[in-house]
């Protein structure tokens, strides 16, 4: 998947030629990270890394045998692999042409017309609106391409920038999950936003 979000910022998923780059950003951002988001999500080490992009490349094909066909060069490299029935689309974000962190989106395993959003950025790209932009965009693919109904995105009540996103773009919260975010041995209160597609397209359109 790649989607152009402005001048300034694009999507696309993450490949396992970005594998350098990805790891580079993690070892300057891992203990600024490593509290909020699950240790599989951030690879500690440039092996790790390359095994998690081949898994977001490989997650993205339409057809898993594509995987045996054209890329068994990756699929060597990995321990173990099983497509999900539902797997969950990893994107680089890149602003300026330089990779600053990463958003995923997936169908929710109760209901294939919901989706879900993560993300995470580099210190040096907090501030400047970067994922509220990329999920405004995202949203709006969801609906007219993929025919998402809902939207849902989930986050420690403790994480003030993370849950800056949603507020944003006029999420309400549906819940407070006591002890319901479990990032690695670290537990919070987790908060759950939601939104309507409907709502969202009757919004008057403000830039982010």
């Amino acid at each position: 998947m790649f989607l152009t979000i402005d001048k300034e910022i694009s999507i696309r998923t993450l490949h396992p030629d970005d594998t350098e780059e990805l790891f580079k950003i993690l070892e300057r951002n891992y203990v600024r990270l490593r509290p909020w988001i699950h240790p599989s999500a951030l690879p500690e080490t440039y092996k790790d890394a390359r095994i998690y992009t081949i898994e977001c490349f490989f997650n993205s094909l339409d057809d898993p045998m594509e995987i045996f066909t054209l890329y068994d060069e990756y699929f060597q490299e990995l321990p173990r692999y099983f497509q999900s029935e539902r797997p969950t689309n990893e994107m680089g974000i890149w602003y300026c042409n330089k990779l600053v962190g990463v958003l995923t989106m997936s169908r929710l395993s109760d209901s294939y017309t919901a989706a879900e959003f993560g993300y995470w950025l580099t210190a040096e790209a907090e501030g400047k609106g970067i994922v509220t932009r990329c999920i405004s965009a995202l949203m709006d693919y969801a609906i007219d391409v993929m025919k998402i109904e809902r939207f849902v995105i989930g986050c420690a009540a403790d994480n003030l920038r993370s849950r800056a996103v949603p507020e944003r773009l006029g999420y309400r919260i549906h819940a407070t999950v006591p002890n319901g975010e479990i990032v690695g041995d670290l537990i919070y209160d987790r908060v759950i936003y939601g939104l309507r597609a409907a709502t969202w397209l009757e919004r008057d359109k403000v830039s982010y």
